[in-house]
């Protein structure tokens, strides 16, 4: 009866990790991705923009170039959801709309704001959007800067831990004989 109720208990576990906790961090996993990928997607856009494509067009080539990178088996989220709207546009919805939609569904701030920005630009015209995807490219960068610089801080404080232990094996080797030498 006790074997029976600890695979009851032990399947339990297991449903609850691969239901639960799993998606919830891949979820993690897929947002730092898309965090990472942000200033080189604006970065690129506002390449192609300044290059003399229109709007859509400088969509369009980053969602090709994507998928010839993504054939040598690099999958990035955020340019996963760059097709998707390429494809919606070529599907006949307004690049507008697309845009927009393209913001909502990623749902981190920065591309919400991204999607505005580009959604506004197809109602009112693309003047100034240029400067306005410099300055969120360079706000973009600023943003990854402290994120790395964070993260390589948390990296440090949890190596505290190994470094201490390891003072404490050197102490243990060096007062151990020392101890033991005296003659009490």
């Amino acid at each position: 009866m006790d074997k029976a109720a600890v695979l009851v208990l032990l399947a339990a576990l297991v449903f609850y990790w691969l239901k639960v906790e799993r998606p919830k961090e891949e979820g993690k996993k897929k947002r730092k991705q898309m965090e990472a990928d942000y200033p080189e997607l604006i970065a690129k856009l506002t390449v192609l923009i300044g290059a003399g494509l229109s709007l859509p067009q400088a969509w369009m080539r980053l969602s090709e170039d994507y998928q010839r990178k993504r054939e040598k088996g690099k999958e990035r989220w955020a340019f996963e959801e760059i097709c998707v709207t390429a494809r919606q546009m070529q599907n006949g919805m307004s690049a507008g709309k697309a845009f927009g939609a393209f913001g909502r569904r990623i749902g981190l701030h920065s591309y919400i704001k991204l999607g505005n920005i580009l959604e506004q630009s197809m109602k009112k015209g693309t003047r100034g959007l240029y400067e306005m995807l410099e300055e969120e490219a360079g706000r973009a960068f600023e943003e990854r800067k402290h994120q790395v610089r964070r993260a390589g801080e948390e990296v440090s404080t949890r190596l505290l831990i190994p470094m201490f232990m390891m003072f404490g094996v050197v102490l243990a080797v060096i007062m151990v004989p020392a101890l033991l030498s005296f003659s009490f």
